[in-house]
């Protein structure tokens, strides 16, 4: 980004513009990333990049409509076409929803989300730890055929200025370890990954992400199918959580009001077991996607979406509360600072319960543990909540496992899951942040999918 100007310079010509120009309320939304990946494979380097981007958006309110336009250039030049831009977006809107410029709250929770000893630790510790994430996976069995080790960094700031005094910031930080593992199988090959995120460097544990990726890939060892039919089922964690992301919106109240979410007419009504609590968390603590305010300034709060089975609210920004005439949920969202406005989870999860991995597979007793889950994005109807995906997993009897499984698919219905979890482990485990929001859970049991095999 070209800084011509400081922000409060760029904010101070560019409200006056937009007053000139018949904008009744107006906000600017500054976004900035800089983030750091190191690729280790074979011993070598094979991808560092370091990027680092930057970009403001405005949006104002012009004849009641909100019109949008951004830039990468801090300069008073530039101030014509953004500011024109944004009413030409306004007049050909056809929208009626109204939409608002927040003034904002009383209180905002003090955000710690910033580490500066990860944000200041030299590359050198950075690197190191790349490389230890590939010697450690190939040392923990003779098997390992190929190791491929990341170490992702980024660091983020926002920062929200608007027309009814709302002036607000904050900066986050994180660190990801990630190993993808192959090991040989006779003729054939498994593989598995694990990966783990950290506010330190402390926190990523080379020796334990590689020993879970090998041991994982090895579990596949001589796997095979199993008679079609029904199953009890548990999804390990980390399946589950990528299994919540898929079906999140259905939570979004945008959703909900324009008929895509099956829940629509559901609020106060059971939608799941009683075991089941969903959590939307921007305030956790280290967590990848938390915030103390969301992208329209509105101050967030921990809440239970699910409580015991029973629908306690949808995930809302201004525009869809004010329709409802509900409390504000504080999950307004911009995936990319040029992004409008629109509604997405933060730290969403189901709440774990408090058996631990053992115990749990002594009440799932015999049936099949998925730990792998295939074409998400393909296989998955995330309107009417079906899917049928390819999955590998452990076929478990009398609460051990008996032996892994693969060339299996797995169907069923998301709302039906919901209504079929009967326990929760205490293992829970947060996934890669892909597209918006971050998503957790613990292992779970369920009563009963369909298993196609043989």
């Amino acid at each position: 980004m070209e800084f011509n100007m400081t922000l409060y310079e760029f904010k101070k010509v560019v409200f006056e513009e937009a007053e000139l120009n018949g904008f009744s309320e107006y906000e600017i939304y500054y976004s900035s990333e800089n983030s750091l990946v190191i690729d280790v494979f074979e011993c070598e380097i094979e991808k560092y990049i370091v990027s680092a981007t930057y970009g403001l958006s405005f949006r104002g309110l012009y004849n009641g409509k909100m019109g949008y336009a951004y830039t990468e250039i801090l300069d008073e030049t530039n101030v014509h076409f953004l500011i024109n831009s944004a009413k030409e977006n306004a007049l050909v809107i056809e929208k009626k929803d109204k939409e608002f410029i927040y003034g904002g709250d009383d209180k905002y929770i003090k955000f710690e989300g910033f580490d500066e000893k990860l944000s200041k630790a030299d590359l050198s510790e950075k690197i190191k730890l790349a490389f230890d994430l590939e010697i450690e996976a190939k040392k923990q069995d003779g098997s390992v055929i190929r190791v491929e080790s990341e170490i992702e960094e980024g660091e983020n700031c926002i920062q929200i200025i608007n027309s009814k005094g709302l002036n607000l910031s904050f900066k986050s930080n994180i660190i990801f370890g990630f190993v993808e593992a192959v090991v040989k199988d006779g003729k054939g090959m498994n593989t598995d990954y694990a990966i783990k995120s950290s506010k330190s460097l402390d926190g990523i544990d080379a020796k334990s992400i590689a020993k879970k990726a090998v041991n994982g890939a090895l579990s596949y060892k001589g796997a095979k199918t199993v008679r079609s039919g029904k199953y009890r089922i548990a999804l390990k964690n980390d399946t589950a959580a990528n299994l919540l992301q898929t079906f999140s919106g259905i939570f979004s109240a945008d959703n909900a009001q324009n008929g895509m979410s099956l829940l629509k007419g559901k609020l106060g009504k059971y939608i799941g077991s009683k075991s089941v609590t969903i959590m939307d968390d921007p305030l956790l603590k280290g967590g990848i996607n938390s915030r103390p305010f969301d992208a329209e300034g509105v101050a967030t709060y921990t809440k239970e979406v699910v409580k015991d089975g029973e629908l306690k609210t949808f995930l809302h920004n201004l525009r869809t509360s004010s329709k409802e005439g509900v409390k504000n949920t504080g999950n307004a969202s911009k995936s990319t600072y040029s992004s409008p406005v629109e509604i997405a989870p933060s730290n969403f999860y189901f709440k774990p319960g408090k058996k631990n991995y053992e115990e749990i597979l002594n009440v799932l007793g015999n049936g099949i543990l998925i730990t792998e889950l295939e074409g998400l994005h393909s296989g998955a109807n995330p309107m009417s909540g079906d899917f049928s995906l390819a999955a590998k997993g452990l076929l478990i009897k009398d609460g051990s496992v008996e032996r892994p499984v693969k060339q299996i698919t797995v169907s069923g219905n998301f709302y039906e899951l919901l209504k079929n979890i009967e326990e929760l482990c205490s293992d829970i485990e947060f996934g890669f942040p892909l597209g918006r929001g971050c998503f957790g859970s613990p292992t779970i049991i369920v009563k009963e999918l369909s298993i196609a095999g043989e």
